[in-house]
């Protein structure tokens, strides 16, 4: 297919295509030309006996009808029937079918007796006649009116006319005295008739006889329900008759000329069923009067007063809405004028851009208007035209012909002859006013042929009778000439409109080529472009119209294109201005193309299944033959005159200067650049038609139904313009359709060689080097799956990949195609080709790597390498899909370890694929290589792959990395951002273990770089560095996992609470959950809001271990552990299910043994006040030892405990002692100085007998260890644990003190305590 810049190359030159064609439909329409209310302008053409009209030749009636018609008793008619190529003639009660075309064979029907008074052929109603019946035949007579069905065939090879079959229907109604004067059929097959009574009828059929109607019928449309009563013998006055129908099967109208030269318009409905007047103009001849004070064809023959008189209408056309945006009808006078109605409002009309809207809108609605809105005037009543014998002679118009801008008018010129007056747009003379001023009037060329005989019919025949437009300059190189038949009793005249460029062919063969003269005036009036654009047309005709124009036309138009096209040069404003040469071929070439250019070459159409497409080519055969064979002529013409750029140094304009050289230089480049790119577009829209004509003999329909829906979607509506262009919807449809072409052969068994071979020499541009390799190797696979199991298959296959490695043909296949390639390796079970290939496509679709790129930078949406990601990620979905299909052989450690390192991104895709599926993550390991440690670390980081990441690390060894990792996971680091999801998924306790196992694997890390250290001591240096960063890792890990555990608490104690509190608290669980707190957080958004009191003994403790996290919780005062004990503490005695002091002590021993030895939550000495203190408010619960065993149980040691009493009982004797002497001998109230002393006494008594007890519990604990069979290190430890001589000199000051106090119960206590310590001494 074409490169990036033949692309470029053709796009370039499928715009100027686009403007011309665009220019071309510019041209103004009927509308625009007669926007005034009259007009009567005509030129004269060059050279001044040019004729409009050109009779080729005069085909007389043949004998046989000549011998008829002296048969004649009554009444003789005689018509044309264009359709099916037929003149229609009656004798009496005969009909005769004579084919004008073959000049010989004519039909006879004589089947009835009556005479027949009016013959029409109309469309057939659906449903009621056979297929064969392509049209019906209306035969009137004066009894009865019948329907004979007629079946056409086009003639085959040397035949002409086709062959008429004529089929009796059966189906008719009685004319009931009325002769019908005219009949016309609208295209879905109703049928009007205008009797000579004045009525309108319809002739309504149907398929069969009904319940209420019959099969046949007669309708009045226009009688009134009087009429039906009143006694025809009452001489009822009847209405004008009717002299002609015209229908217009757009607006659903139906216009009735009556005799008194009104007339009426009635409205089919919406639907086309219905009839409805709608307008009746009575006063046309003295409107056109007053649009035109010229216009005075009533006033010659009539005089003043009876101006409608003489006045008459001859006959009625519909203008296509094509044609004219706001006319609708165009009547033909008998003095020759052309007046124009329309069924548009005023102001429709007077702004032409909202009345094109509206005619669009209103289209087939109830007309609101009809109104004569301009005259056109007969040239007659300009000055005498060249090839009148120098008379003026007043026009008496009897047949005419209004179609697609040409008008013929047959009036009588002599007894024997008429005279047909030709007129047309003079388009030169159009379009150059057009581009002086917005608004321009119609200007027309004009001559008379005579003709034989009296005039009975005019037609448009041919291809030509259906081109609408009035621009003859834009018909010249895509339509063929109009012909016209004209009908008179001694035969069929055929003419031939004479457009421009038959001026200019008559020019050139009567004089060589010359700047002056005629021809320089034809050249100057319509311009080099078009001129040029006119010898192309010449130049590449058909044979017969080259063999007609003869050499020396063709050489003089070759001269005109060589000598005076023009050089390129500098616009005035700037920039380059390419020569009438490159204008006229660029014209031509758009107008060669215009038919088809934008029509689909491929449409769908609903299929047999319900929903379904199916693809079919759009453009019939005939108009895409009809395109080639006229561009071929051209590349036949620009190959055979290489000199088609002319030569630069001969036809350079001269330049003063160098600079002037250059600019001169650089326009002739610009034009060969233009030049060559219509060429090639020429070349490839000549195979773009070559291959639809393919896809045609290929059963297209059959060959798209292996496309998928999506596919099939898209190719349905390409135009012939995107296939020509080259643009990427062109290429890409032209590249799916090849390839389907290509299956559906492969499929059918047909070798793809040949189809490879049939493309090349039909389509080359369309097919590129690596399709033909495609193709090939498809080929190739073919035939090894149909090969033998062995080495030929192998090779085969082998083959087939290397043609498909070859270059870059890997690189421009498409998903669907990657994917039965891939199947049919894998079906010759070659796995490694199937890898190889995909990898391939992968890499040469994406040279520079945009795809890792788009996947590095997080996959934005939106972004222009999404595409690039998304090819390369459906051939490793090949891959992958290869894989889950042949595990047995793939999933192999050996096999995947094999697998190419170089693309990242493919391994990352594995990996994907890898992971989820439920067993084969393990296999991660197997493959190793740097691309699973980068895949399983790149960002978004999983909870899934950061698992993997620290197997892997484990795996290898790397417990220090393998550390970080699970501590990242722990803190919730574990997924960026984008993937806030997977720390979720993590749980406090799942966090917790993986701290744990974070500092297994720092404690085995630390443990092999000493090991190593020990090894090798050259490196103890580094080995001491790394160790140290390790141990700090490991300190910091420990630290998190001591404040983790603290969180673990708060959520555990969140969750034992009642159901409604838990409730309450849901989302603090959760948010527990998600995170890890540091221990400021946890105490200031959980433990002290919440009031856990235990908790937040357990922060003071976290917190006292870590310096830098120690802030204000760890340097607070002493005060504030103080009240968080003795919030403990209430919060135990205010439960009513526990047992006072006991169960204070059990809290208190339990919460001590976890936060023992930490001052920071566990301060010895406020913790045995707070304990003192509670004893002393319930002496009735208080027994000595109460403090100590607390202490005790708690697992502080007997020697703290001690030192903490003692130090209690110094205090409190001290300011015992401290109090004056008076107040110790009376009690005074707590709050004086003697209240205090007592109870300084009482806490000192207190704390005596807690060490008391104290001591007694240890000696009691050393004499039981002393008696069991336990080894004297326990007593010995034990020992060690209490200082016993502290302990008896502090009895001794205990005694002495209660001695002082006259307290002889403390004081024997004390006693016996010392004994038994000095007995252990």
């Amino acid at each position: 297919m074409a490169s990036v810049e033949d692309e470029s190359v053709l796009s370039k030159a499928a715009r100027l295509v686009e403007n011309n064609i665009q220019s071309d439909s510019k041209f103004p329409s009927l509308s625009e030309l007669l926007h005034a209310s009259s007009s009567g302008e005509y030129e004269q053409a060059i050279p001044v006996d040019w004729q409009v009209l050109r009779q080729q030749r005069l085909i007389p009636l043949p004998d046989a009808l000549f011998q008829q018609y002296d048969l004649l008793e009554c009444r003789c008619f005689m018509g044309l029937f264009p359709e099916i190529k037929r003149v229609w003639i009656t004798v009496d009660h005969r009909l005769f079918l004579w084919n004008y075309e073959d000049e010989s064979d004519f039909y006879s029907f004589d089947d009835q007796e009556q005479i027949i008074v009016s013959v029409a052929l109309v469309r057939p109603q659906a449903g009621v006649f056979v297929d064969a019946i392509k049209h019906v035949l209306v035969v009137a007579t004066p009894l009865e009116v019948f329907l004979l069905g007629v079946g056409y065939a086009e003639g085959g090879a040397g035949a002409r006319g086709g062959e008429v079959t004529l089929y009796a229907t059966q189906i008719s109604v009685a004319a009931d005295g009325v002769s019908m004067t005219s009949i016309a059929g609208t295209d879905d097959g109703r049928v009007f008739m205008a009797g000579n009574d004045g009525a309108l009828y319809e002739f309504a059929y149907q398929a069969s006889d009904g319940w209420m109607t019959r099969r046949a019928r007669k309708v009045n449309l226009t009688a009134s329900v009087a009429a039906y009563f009143v006694p025809t013998f009452l001489g009822v006055r009847r209405s004008a008759a009717c002299v002609a129908l015209a229908v217009d099967n757009e607006r659903r109208l139906v216009h009735v000329l009556l005799q008194d030269a009104s007339v009426k318009v009635f409205w089919l409905g919406a639907q086309g069923g219905e009839f409805v007047q709608a307008h009746h103009h009575k006063t046309i001849a003295s409107a056109a009067a007053l649009l035109c004070p010229q216009f005075n064809e009533g006033a010659e023959a009539g005089g003043a007063g009876s101006s409608s008189a003489a006045f008459g209408i001859v006959s009625l056309h519909v203008i296509p809405a094509a044609e004219a945006r706001t006319l609708s009808l165009v009547a033909v006078t008998r003095g020759g004028s052309r007046l124009y109605f329309s069924t548009a409002k005023r102001m429709q009309r007077l702004y032409d851009g909202a009345g094109m809207a509206a005619a669009a809108a209103t289209m087939g609605e109830r007309p609101e208007a009809f109104e004569l809105v301009h005259v056109r005037l007969a040239p007659e009543t300009q000055p005498t035209l060249a090839g009148h014998g120098g008379r003026r002679t007043a026009l008496n118009v009897h047949t005419a012909l209004c179609s697609s801008g040409t008008v013929l008018l047959a009036h009588t010129w002599s007894e024997d002859h008429d005279a047909v007056l030709g007129a047309a747009p003079a388009c030169a003379r159009v379009l150059a006013s057009a581009a002086r001023q917005p608004r321009t009037t119609l200007v027309e060329h004009a001559s008379t042929t005579r003709v034989e005989g009296r005039t009975w019919a005019i037609c448009a025949l041919g291809a030509g009778a259906a081109a609408a437009g009035l621009n003859d300059l834009a018909t010249a190189a895509g339509q063929p000439t109009r012909r016209f038949a004209v009908l008179t009793n001694a035969g069929v005249a055929l003419l031939e409109q004479q457009r421009p460029v038959e001026m200019l062919r008559q020019l050139l063969a009567r004089a060589a080529p010359a700047a002056e003269g005629p021809l320089g005036a034809f050249m100057r009036q319509y311009g080099a472009d078009e001129t040029c654009a006119m010898c192309f047309a010449l130049l590449c005709a058909d044979d017969a119209g080259r063999a007609a124009a003869g050499m020396h036309v063709l050489g003089g138009a070759r001269r005109v294109l060589f000598e005076y096209g023009g050089v390129p040069r500098v616009g005035d404003a700037g920039g380059v201005v390419l020569s009438g040469r490159h204008n006229g071929l660029a014209a031509y070439v758009a107008r060669a193309l215009q038919p088809a250019w934008a029509l689909a070459a491929v449409v769908g159409r609903p299929g047999e299944r319900s929903g379904s497409t199916r693809l079919h080519v759009g453009i019939a055969a005939p108009l895409l033959g009809g395109v080639q064979a006229r561009l071929r002529r051209l590349q036949q013409f620009v190959a055979a005159n290489q000199r088609f750029v002319p030569d630069q140094l001969n036809q350079m304009p001269l330049a003063a200067s160098q600079a002037g050289a250059a600019d001169a230089a650089t326009c002739w480049h610009a034009e060969a650049l233009s030049l060559a790119a219509l060429y090639d577009l020429v070349v490839r829209a000549i195979e773009v038609v070559s291959f639809l004509g393919l896809l045609g003999d290929s059963n297209l329909p059959a060959v798209g139904d292996a496309l998928d829906a999506a596919q099939r979607q898209r190719l349905a509506g390409v135009t012939f313009a995107q296939l020509a262009a080259g643009g990427d919807a062109g290429q890409q449809a032209c590249r799916d359709l090849i390839m389907a072409l290509v299956n559906s052969q492969i499929r059918q068994a047909v070798g793809g060689d040949s189809v490879s071979d049939v493309l090349a020499k039909r389509c080359a541009t369309l097919l590129a080097s690596t399709d033909v390799g495609l193709y090939k190797a498809m080929e190739l696979l073919k035939l090894a799956l149909a090969a033998d199991e062995g080495s030929e298959r192998r090779a085969l296959a082998q083959d087939a990949l290397a043609r498909l490695l070859a270059g870059s043909v890997a690189g421009t296949l498409t998903p669907a195609v990657l994917g039965e390639l891939a199947a049919s390796f894998e079906r010759l079970g070659e796995l490694a080709a199937v890898v190889a290939l995909a990898l391939a496509c992968a890499q040469q679709s994406d040279a520079h790597n945009a795809a890792i790129a788009y996947w590095g930078a997080g996959a934005p949406a939106g972004d222009p390498r999404e595409p690039a990601y998304v090819k390369r990620m459906a051939c490793y979905a090949c891959i992958l899909d290869m894989f889950g299909r042949q595990r047995a052989r793939t999933l192999t450690p050996a096999a995947l370890a094999r697998l190419p390192q170089e693309d990242a991104l493919f391994h990352y895709a594995l990996y994907d694929w890898l992971l989820a599926q439920a067993d084969m993550a393990p296999l991660l390991f197997a493959i190793g290589g740097a691309h699973v440690e980068e895949y399983l670390a790149l960002e978004p980081r999983t909870l899934d792959k950061s698992e993997m990441l620290w197997k892997y690390y484990v795996h290898e060894g790397r417990h220090a990395c393998a550390a970080m990792v699970q501590r990242q996971i722990a803190c919730g680091q574990a997924g960026s951002a984008d993937n806030a999801g997977a720390s979720e998924a993590v749980g406090l306790a799942q966090r917790i273990e993986y701290l744990s196992l974070a500092v297994g694997n720092c404690k085995v890390a630390i443990d092999r770089v000493r090991a190593g250290q020990q090894m090798q001591p050259a490196e103890g240096a580094a080995e001491d560095s790394l160790a140290n960063e390790l141990s700090q890792v490991l300190r910091a890990t420990e630290d998190q996992l001591d404040v983790a555990q603290v969180q673990l608490e708060i959520q555990q104690q969140l969750v034992r609470q009642p159901p409604q509190q838990q409730q309450q608290h849901a989302e603090l669980i959760h948010a527990l959950d998600r995170q890890l707190y540091s221990v400021s957080e946890l105490y200031e958004r959980f433990a002290e809001p919440l009031r856990l009191w235990d908790c937040v003994l357990l922060i003071f403790k976290v917190s006292s271990q870590h310096v830098d996290e120690g802030d204000a919780v760890a340097g607070g005062q002493r005060n504030v552990v103080e009240d968080v004990w003795r919030s403990v503490t209430r919060q135990v005695l205010d439960d009513v299910r526990r047992t006072g002091l006991m169960a204070v002590g059990e809290r208190v021993a339990q919460l001590g043994a976890r936060l023992y030895p930490s001052a920071a939550a566990f301060p010895l000495a406020a913790v045995a006040s707070i304990l003192l203190e509670l004893a002393v408010e319930r002496p009735a619960e208080y027994s000595p030892g109460f403090v100590s065993d607390t202490l005790l149980h708690a697992s502080v040691p007997y020697w703290a405990v001690f030192d903490t009493l003692n130090a209690l009982y110094v205090r409190a004797a001290a300011s015992a002692t401290a109090a004056p002497v008076g107040s110790m001998r009376g009690r005074g109230p707590v709050g004086t100085p003697g209240g205090r002393a007592m109870a300084a006494a009482g806490t000192a008594d207190m704390l005596a007998r807690e060490i008391a007890a104290l001591a007694s519990r240890w000696v009691d604990v050393a004499r039981g260890a002393a008696a069991t069979s336990m080894a004297d290190d326990l007593a010995r430890s034990q020992t060690d644990a209490m200082p016993v001589i502290a302990v008896d000199e502090a009895l001794s000051q205990y005694i002495i003190n209660a001695t002082l106090h006259n307290n002889v119960q403390l004081k024997t206590e004390l006693q016996r305590v010392q004994d038994s310590i000095r007995q252990i001494l």
